[in-house]
């Protein structure tokens, strides 16, 4: 068997997997974010609103959140080096699980706050409420719709967007209450939408969490069949069996595999098995969008002994 078989299929995730756009609009998301956090602070000092000082703090978790997204896609653009061959895809993981440990965070300090203003309600400028957190809430929705393209493909970006709908959430709680507030004077409806408002912050992180430990442990992605995937490669002429299978990700849009295929010698010739391999490659990126496979053929079947090769029988 040659050891040197061509390596020609598609990389076109692996050095570019995050495209110009999502760092454009990260930097905007970021700068527009810092606006919303000097408008609610302002807003607080002026209407003495708990609601809106509170809410200036997970702002400014929000403006770190992004930021933590714009250095990870920096991050990702970078060459691989002999040490990081796989590049610094990582790296967006990582900031990704941060910030939805952050999103936990907030909606405790959320769920604190609301009880305590339930306890001691406090007498606010509700009109002042309703106009600052009016302007926090158009300027949180532009920035949603900059960055909510990027999430199916980014997990950094997702928990960055979760962060920006639970700001623009609580926004909307701000504006409610001061409107019922200025009509009413009914000071406790404040932290009771507070209290309706913070599971769906918690759902967000949990979803983040869940993906970015998946991915982490290396574990099959959820979008991928693994046993759809080893019928579609035992369809292709000449493979007779899948064996050693292992498909993981790197990041959400980058997914990889590798597996020894026992080829029948009498329907692949040994010259034939770079078109098999290119086959099966091209095939797992156009169902799967498998990125990058490494396929080992044999002849024989390996050695079943060994602890690397491992036949799935799922």
């Amino acid at each position: 068997m040659d050891a040197t078989l061509p390596h020609t299929h598609s990389h076109s995730a692996f050095p570019d997997v995050e495209s110009l756009r999502s760092e454009k609009n990260l930097k905007i998301a970021f700068v527009l974010t810092l606006i919303i956090l000097v408008t609610e602070f302002t807003g607080g000092v002026i209407s003495k609103s708990m609601a809106l000082y509170s809410d200036s703090g997970h702002i400014l978790v929000d403006a770190s959140s992004l930021l933590l997204a714009w250095f990870a896609q920096v991050q990702i653009k970078r060459t691989p080096t002999e040490k990081n061959t796989y590049g610094f895809h990582r790296i967006g993981i990582l900031a990704a699980l941060l910030n939805a440990s952050l999103l936990f965070l907030i909606a405790g300090v959320i769920i604190y706050e609301s009880y305590e203003r339930l306890i001691h309600p406090e007498m606010v400028n509700s009109t002042i409420m309703i106009i600052f957190s009016s302007l926090s809430f158009i300027v949180n929705i532009i920035i949603g719709f900059k960055i909510h393209k990027d999430i199916k493909q980014n997990l950094n970006i997702k928990s960055a967007f979760f962060h920006i709908i639970g700001d623009a959430s609580l926004s909307l709680s701000i504006i409610a209450a001061g409107l019922i507030i200025y009509f009413t004077g009914f000071y406790y409806v404040d932290p009771v939408v507070s209290l309706i408002v913070s599971p769906v912050i918690a759902l967000g992180a949990l979803t983040v969490i869940k993906e970015t430990l998946n991915i982490l442990l290396e574990a099959v992605p959820e979008e991928v069949n693994f046993a759809a995937v080893k019928s579609e490669m035992l369809k292709i002429s000449g493979v007779e069996d899948v064996h050693d299978l292992h498909i993981w990700s790197m990041s959400k849009s980058f997914v990889l595999l590798t597996a020894h295929i026992l080829v029948n010698p009498e329907v692949v010739k040994s010259t034939e098995m770079c078109c098999v391999i290119n086959t099966l490659q091209e095939m797992l990126e156009n169902k799967f969008n498998i990125n990058h496979a490494v396929i080992q053929p044999e002849f024989t079947i390996c050695d079943m002994g060994s602890s690397f090769c491992v036949r799935h029988t799922h």
